[in-house]
């Protein structure tokens, strides 16, 4: 098979040079590249443009190329059917296409047509309905120059999200419309369109963050989850774990990403697990070229999801993922100009309010493959957006050394700290920002500030009510302040008055007469029974 694959290429050269018009040289260089960047059997299911296999029509041995792109500005894909022959890249005209289209297992649509110049292109529309609409539209002289002369519009609710489309193509007709082909060319192949969702965190130490789940082969379920103890992030997808489909799946990639204010997750690396079993490091990497974000990417070949499935005892229908910390130590990060890595730890790993700390950090740089350089820096420490201290000085260059800081933290700092490294090497644009936490409070751990007395006392000597107390509790909860362990909540049952308990609780927490985990039951049922909603 590996021979029609490098006429292929070679074709794909020539038609790219005669579409673009790029010089030879360069055309070569990328078709080597190409050839030589994948496996042969790469040429299958789940990217976003294909070449299948090859078949004979009459002397002549033509394929289908399958491509797509999404228009700029808007959700709607673009997929284009070409038959061609592969001795000359030349498009095979008058053809007759029977497609068909599946996603998750269900047809979502079927069209027919025939095609003088050979190229038959759909247009997927997101919409509202749920019944999909499917009209032709003659394409005008400048759209008739780029390819196709009729486009077919598909429109419906099916099309709102990415995820792996499935076609099926039948060839009736080719170099004539009465050039009936028995049987007719048959192929299969699946494009994938990026879909991406965004989960919600409320984390106890660095509060509301955003996580951002993309997916380049299928929809992302909804049960995406973080656990606060692990610092990981669960979710699944749909996913064919026969060998028939691997065979056809050339990569499974998948995004993570992640705020730079979420410090839990600005680690230097992470591990992953697909259905509870490890997969390689190697296809685990993170991308931290952004201003606002990291992206971790995780990229699982087809060679490891064979391997995956021949382990796999009780194959289900969906890949699991779950990505974590390597280590909880060093945070990592780039500056801005993408010119240098910043690695950062300290001893001791739990900062307390009060106590002196000592930061280790390396400055590397990038271009270098990560290797220590002396350059200038300005170092700071942010708290609530007032600098509590700063330094200027020389990195080390000895692979082995660290830089050092110590650092006396003020007794009134809790939460988290911003150490900001900026003017790397005098560069203005060498910026970079690590969130670091003081006083971490565990998922275990209840944390009430002690001026919530005060209002506990107040409401149970009924000089605030009950629902500017509830209101108040419900406000520190969403926001961070006060900290509760989780607690399950039942189905509402309407308007429910506070148990008299719980305001009794509240008077004698209040004078000391009993301690905060009791205080704490009273809110945990309140929540329980959706009092307070949180």
């Amino acid at each position: 098979m590996a021979e029609w694959l490098i006429i292929i290429e070679i074709m794909m050269l020539l038609r790219c040079y005669m579409a673009k018009k790029r010089p030879v040289w360069f055309g070569l260089l990328v078709c080597i590249l190409v050839l030589f960047s994948f496996p042969l059997e790469a040429y299958s299911h789940g990217l976003g443009y294909e070449i299948l296999p090859p078949v004979n029509l009459g002397s002549k041995l033509v394929a289908l190329e399958v491509s797509s792109s999404v228009v700029p500005d808007t959700n709607v894909r673009e997929i284009s059917f070409v038959l061609f022959d592969t001795s000359n890249g030349v498009t095979i005209k008058d053809v007759t296409f029977f497609i068909m289209a599946i996603k998750q297992n269900e047809t979502l649509f079927d069209v027919m047509g025939q095609r003088d110049d050979g190229t038959f292109i759909l247009k997927l529309i997101p919409g509202e309905s749920e019944q999909v609409s499917i009209d032709e539209e003659e394409v005008n002289f400048f759209g008739s120059v780029l390819g196709a002369n009729k486009i077919i519009n598909v429109e419906g609710n099916a099309f709102n999200s990415g995820g792996l489309y499935d076609f099926k193509v039948l060839i009736t007709t080719a170099e004539g419309y009465k050039n009936f082909l028995s049987p007719p060319i048959d192929y299969e192949v699946g494009i994938s369109f990026r879909d991406g969702t965004y989960y919600d965190v409320n984390d106890i130490n660095f509060g509301k963050q955003q996580l951002g789940i993309i997916s380049y082969y299928d929809i992302i379920e909804d049960n995406i989850s973080y656990d606060s103890n692990k610092r990981g992030v669960t979710y699944s997808m749909p996913f064919d774990w026969s060998k028939e489909n691997i065979k056809q799946t050339t990569v499974v990639h998948q995004e993570i990403v992640i705020s730079k204010t979420f410090g839990d997750l600005m680690v230097k690396s992470f591990s992953a697990k697909i259905n509870g079993l490890d997969i390689s490091d190697s296809s685990i990497t993170v991308d931290d070229f952004s201003d606002e974000d990291r992206t971790v990417h995780l990229v699982v070949s087809q060679n490891e999801l064979l391997e995956l499935s021949e382990k796999l005892q009780n194959t289900s229908n969906k890949i699991e993922f779950a990505i974590i910390p390597t280590n909880n130590l060093p945070l990592s990060t780039v500056t801005e100009n993408g010119q240098f890595k910043i690695n950062l730890s300290w001893e001791p790993q739990d900062i307390k309010s009060g106590s002196k700390i000592t930061f280790l950090f390396d400055i590397l740089d990038v271009f270098l493959l990560d290797r220590p350089v002396s350059v200038s820096y300005d170092l700071s420490i942010i708290y609530d957006g007032k600098k509590l201290f700063q330094k200027n000085g020389i990195s080390t260059d000895v692979r082995n050394e660290h830089n050092k800081i110590e650092f006396l933290v003020p007794d009134y700092v809790t939460g988290p700290i911003m150490l900001q490294f900026e003017s790397l090497d005098n560069n203005d644009l060498a910026y970079a920002v690590l969130p670091v936490v003081v006083d971490r409070v565990s998922a275990e751990q209840t944390s009430i500030p002690t001026w919530i007395k005060n209002n506990a006392g107040w409401w149970a000597t009924d000089q605030i009510d009950d629902s500017s107390f509830l209101k108040g509790i419900q406000y520190l909860i969403q926001e961070g302040i006060m900290i509760i362990p989780l607690t399950e909540t039942s189905e509402p049952v309407g308007t429910q008055a506070v148990p008299t308990w719980i305001k009794n609780n509240a008077g004698w927490w209040a004078t000391d007469q009993i301690d905060d985990s009791a205080f704490v039951q009273g809110i945990q049922y309140l929540i329980q029974e959706r009092i307070i909603v949180v």
